[in-house]
């Protein structure tokens, strides 16, 4: 991480113009004009994303596009550009995106007689700006624009040198909200001792980001990975209810259209149509389209992409198919003989080790020295009087009730026995029950599911709606089955359920049923549970085999521990929770309140409240709407039931609604001690929470959600600790978030012996992972977990030496921060000791050992979003 030093100044002298109105007029009706045009962004945006990426290639001198072509700075540049270049990149996308529906538009001479660019000068320092009234950095919006890009061009351009190796950068793809990747050098083949096969590129990505309260930008510099596919691909997952999706990047060694552009990368995407018996590949729109139609080279060919991902990133016009988790690949056929293992998984590892992460910011650094960016000063821990570890305190012997649909009885048998994992032990047992006594009362009762865990038929109807009406059946001819064979219970339990991976239903040509299950078993009672199926015991076990087994079984130890993991997770839904610790200072009862803002579709969202008491069990609720207007507090255990039956959804847009419910969760009529946990995404939209937004937040000054803070003048009224005793607020970040927070790493140094035959000592720096709470500002912590027990990669290895490839197999794991924000607190109140007892509850679980992203409440919340269709 970067800043600025005091009195840099990085000048950049250039012109900007917007898109010509006569040109926009033109384009906005053909726009309109077309068939079938998605709506939802509302009537004026064009699909100006292939268009910024079009036109950040064409000319080096392009130093920024803006999304919106009205903007009065949509184009910002070194040198006024050759405006027939630009009406070639326009006319090339108005013909692709804006109107395919008229292939015979002369574009070209309709934009030309449309309008001129007017480039008009200005003189921009990217290294000075303002401040919020709150004390926070204030970079005006063309810093966000220009800097990431301006840095990694600069960085392109220099003598970069890793672990003193030089590195032939190439640039990236730009993000709308001005983040610029950086390509260490060309992707390098690695084939591991498996014969698994692919390729890998290091990454840097450079965004800006402010913290409230903090009156200094920060650069960041994160060290990433790009892996790819050089085999066929077997199987690619998919995210969410639509088709599969692959990115892809696009390059050019001698450029797409003229030797002016500068050698980068673009970002496209295909999608992967499964019908029936056949799947098909298809390029989203995008980029690809369009210099389909500019370039010389002959375009990717999606078969050859498909089938030979390694062929098809070696061509002219390459295409690089970019690996994603749970990705596999075929084993080519060798002199006709096939292989021992069908398919494999990417052989690279993902992740770095601190020393790699801080060899880059040490490196970066050296090359931006002149520009006045260094590295921020070290921050040490904070000092809190809250423990890392809060007490574990569990019910005392309650009774759990877990159904468990297993069709075979490897794994009924190996629940029974990771059920010692637990510290339970058999009390009584039959073939189709077992109960076990310990530290809980717990009773597995098996059910056969015979063939209701089966694969559901693809349709091979062409027509959509035909193939939605077959899908749509066969669903429902499934939940009557089901429905019929389990009837609903009185009380909500947990069930596990014995059903084969995703990579298994592609591979047979069937779809997944797991999500029905998940909409069809909570409305029957059951919250559901997947446990993949127990393979059976190898007959002739290998030494290394023999090793690898749970003691006194023939189930492998990974097996137990699957099986246990589907114990613990089915035990949470169960209701099998810690119970909530009060926070220092606070003698009496306590309760803590999250509100999560679930998505439900593009236009949808679902509010739940979740509330935990330290003398009561965790309550849900969720949002009023016309279909339900009555909406009560409820066990946690009974929400799943709620969302299937699709209650509780809002329309995005109902802000003042949403705002209403938070403010209800502020419960401001009270007096007792309670935190309401936030999280900053969906939440600080200026018409829900404004009051959240970096720039805004007054620290101990709430200003209630629904108000308006934004416009001009505005006075809202601010309310003090002494106008709602008892109410904390903390605001959290994640690094996924728009504005994402660091990773932070221990830096020592210590005296080692020079050699065996001398005194001397000399001074060696060691790099380790970093935990606890680190203070970056007043009010602002990155809270950073703890290594996982299971990666124990040596410290000592870089995958940052090009004479060491065989490092690159390893995965390594640096905890992510979360950024915590103590907003609003009574008098008295330590923000240290607040922000490290949410930090602290990210392990508070009873069903997980890995600290998780969220802080246990808000974890638990964002697991119901699995019961949301």
């Amino acid at each position: 991480m970067l800043t600025f030093t005091t009195g840099a100044s990085w000048p950049v002298m250039g012109y900007r113009a917007t898109c010509p109105p006569g040109m926009l007029s033109v384009l906005q009706a053909a726009w309109e004009a077309r068939p079938g045009r998605r709506t939802r962004n509302g009537p004026n945006n064009l699909p100006t994303r292939s268009l910024r990426d079009l036109l950040t290639l064409i000319d080096p001198d392009i130093t920024s596009v803006h999304w919106d072509p009205r903007h009065p700075a949509w184009l910002r540049a070194r040198t006024k550009i050759d405006p027939d270049l630009l009406l070639i990149a326009l006319s090339a996308w108005a013909s692709a995106h804006v109107a395919p529906h008229v292939p015979d538009t002369d574009w070209y001479g309709r934009l030309e007689g449309a309008g001129q660019f007017e480039w008009i000068p200005e003189d921009l320092d990217l290294a000075q700006h303002g401040l919020h009234p709150n004390g926070t950095a204030n970079p005006p919006p063309h810093v966000f624009d220009l800097l990431p890009s301006l840095v990694a061009e600069h960085l392109s351009t220099t003598e970069l040198r890793l672990l003193g190796y030089h590195r032939d950068l190439r640039l990236g793809p730009t993000q709308a909200d001005g983040r610029r990747t950086l390509h260490l050098g060309q992707p390098e083949l690695l084939i591991d001792e498996d014969g698994a096969a692919g390729a890998s590129v290091d990454v840097l990505t450079f965004h800006l980001e402010t913290a409230p309260g903090v009156p200094e930008v920060h650069l960041h510099v994160d060290l990433g990975m790009t892996r790819f596919a050089t085999n066929a691909v077997d199987y690619i997952p998919r995210r969410g209810n639509g088709d599969p999706t692959a990115s892809v990047l696009l390059s050019a060694k001698e450029g797409f259209i003229h030797r002016r552009e500068r050698p980068m990368l673009l970002q496209s995407s295909v999608t992967i149509r499964r019908r029936g018996q056949d799947s098909s590949w298809t390029w989203q729109p995008g980029v690809a389209s369009i210099l389909a139609r500019l370039t010389h080279h002959e375009p990717p060919s999606l078969d050859e992409l498909r089938n030979a991902p390694g062929n098809a990133a070696s061509q002219p016009f390459a295409a690089h198919l970019v690996h994603s988790t749970g990705m596999t690949y075929r084993h080519p056929v060798q002199d006709g003989t096939p292989p021992a293992r069908a398919t494999h998984e990417h052989p690279v590892g993902h992740g770095y080790q601190p020393r790699d992460h801080m060899e880059v910011l040490t490196q970066v650094a050296r090359q931006l020295e002149d520009r006045g960016l260094v590295p921020l000063t070290p921050t040490p821990k904070a000092r809190t009087r809250t423990k890392t570890r809060l007490p574990m305190q569990l019910p005392e012997s309650p009774t759990y009730e877990i159904e468990v649909w297993a069709s075979s009885d490897r794994t009924w048998q190996c629940l029974q026995t990771a059920a010692s994992k637990l510290d339970l032990a058999p009390a009584t047992a039959t073939p189709d029950r077992t109960s076990f006594t310990g530290p809980i009362n717990l009773t597995l009762h098996r059910r056969d599911p015979q063939d209701l865990t089966a694969g559901l038929p693809r349709s091979t109807e062409s027509d959509p709606a035909a193939r939605r009406a077959a899908y749509e059946a066969s669903e429902a001819e499934r939940t009557a089955r089901i429905t019929r064979a389990f009837p609903r219970l009185a009380h909500p339990i947990a069930c596990i359920v014995e059903m084969e991976g995703a990579a298994y239903f592609t591979r047979t040509r069937q779809r997944d049923p797991k999500p029905l299950f998940k909409k069809v078993l909570p409305s029957l009672r059951r919250n559901v549970q997947g446990l993949r199926p127990i393979p059976p015991a190898n007959p002739n076990p290998s030494k290394a085999t023999l090793a690898k087994r749970f003691p006194g079984t023939d189930f492998s130890t990974t097996d137990i521990e699957r099986a246990t993991s589907a114990l613990r997770d089915a035990l949470r839904q169960a209701g099998h929770l810690p119970k909530l610790p009060a926070p220092p200072g606070v003698d009496g009862p306590f309760e803590l309140i999250t509100v999560w803002l679930a998505p439900a579709g593009e236009r949808m969202l679902v509010p739940m409240l979740i509330r935990q008491h330290t003398h009561e069990e965790p309550t849900a609720q969720l949002m009023t709407t016309a279909g339900s207007p009555a909406e009560h507090p409820m066990p946690l255990t009974a929400l799943p039931e709620a969302l299937v039956a699709g209650r509780g959804r809002v329309p995005r847009v109902a802000r003042a609604a949403l705002a209403d419910f938070l403010t209800n969760a502020l419960s401001l009529d009270s007096t007792a001690d309670r935190l309401l946990l936030v999280r900053r995404a969906r939440t600080s939209d200026k018409n829900i929470w404004p009051w959240l937004q970096d720039g805004r937040i007054t620290f101990d000054q709430l200003v209630l959600p629904g108000i308006d803070i934004t416009a001009p003048n505005a006075d809202p009224v601010r309310r003090k600790p002494g106008d709602q005793p008892g109410l904390r607020i903390i605001r959290l970040r994640e690094r996924s978030d728009r504005s994402a927070v660091p990773r932070a790493f221990g830096i020592t140094q210590e005296m080692v012996s020079a050699g065996d035959d001398t005194d001397e000592l000399i001074s060696v720096t060691r790099h380790g992972r970093f935990s606890g709470l680190v203070e970056v500002g007043e009010r602002a912590f990155w809270g950073i977990n703890p290594r996982s027990d299971q990666n124990q990669t040596p410290l000592t290895l870089t995958k940052l030496d090009p004479a060491q490839t065989a490092n690159r197999t390893w995965t390594c794991s640096n905890p992510n921060s979360l950024e915590i924000v103590p907003a609003f607190l009574q008098d008295g109140d330590n923000p240290a000791d607040w922000a490290m007892y949410v930090h602290a509850q990210r392990r508070l679980h009873a069903h997980t050992t890995i600290a998780t992203t969220w802080p246990a409440i808000v974890h638990l919340a964002e697991l119901m979003e699995e019961y949301i269709f």
